[in-house]
């Protein structure tokens, strides 16, 4: 399944649908749609968050330096 938003009044599968609808079609469907110009996909941004908002340096853990040896032998 895929989501699609209309840019022109078309029917899919029978249903009336205006421009700026989003509508969930199969797959083979709105690939035919999108290649016809009619629709475009719609992308899904369910698990994307900003964790840093917010975040100051006092909040923050502080930076760990790794050391380094020098004169190894």
């Amino acid at each position: 399944m895929m989501k699609i938003k209309c840019k022109r009044n078309i029917l899919i599968s029978g249903k009336a649908h205006e421009v700026g609808d989003i509508v969930e079609v199969a797959d083979n469907v709105g690939f035919d749609l999108v290649n016809t110009g009619k629709v475009e996909v719609v992308e899904d941004k369910v698990g994307i968050t900003d964790r840093a908002i917010g975040i100051t340096k006092k909040s923050a853990a502080s930076l760990v330096k790794r050391n380094t040896k020098k004169n190894a032998k």
